[in-house]
């Protein structure tokens, strides 16, 4: 699932999402797996697991699915 940039900026604001975590979500609506990710950001793996247990935590969610879900629904809402 792909998001417009105003609707990625309608996000972060929602839920004080950091510029970190905005690139960790896009790649997640995006279907890439966490070693994906972590090889996309040059980061480690563990370190993804930790910006997504923060993105999880601040939007309410357990799951991925969920992430993009809940997106979907308030932008949907909110109609950016």
């Amino acid at each position: 699932m792909v998001f417009k940039a105003k609707q990625w900026d309608y996000l972060k604001r929602a839920w004080h999402l950091t510029p970190r975590e905005i690139k960790v979500a896009k790649l997640v609506c995006q279907d890439y797996d966490n070693k994906r990710i972590s090889q996309k950001l040059n980061v480690s793996y563990n370190t993804v697991r930790a910006h997504l247990g923060n993105i999880f935590r601040k939007v309410g969610v357990n799951s991925k699915a969920s992430l993009i879900l809940t997106f979907i629904e308030i932008l949907q809402k909110v109609k950016v």
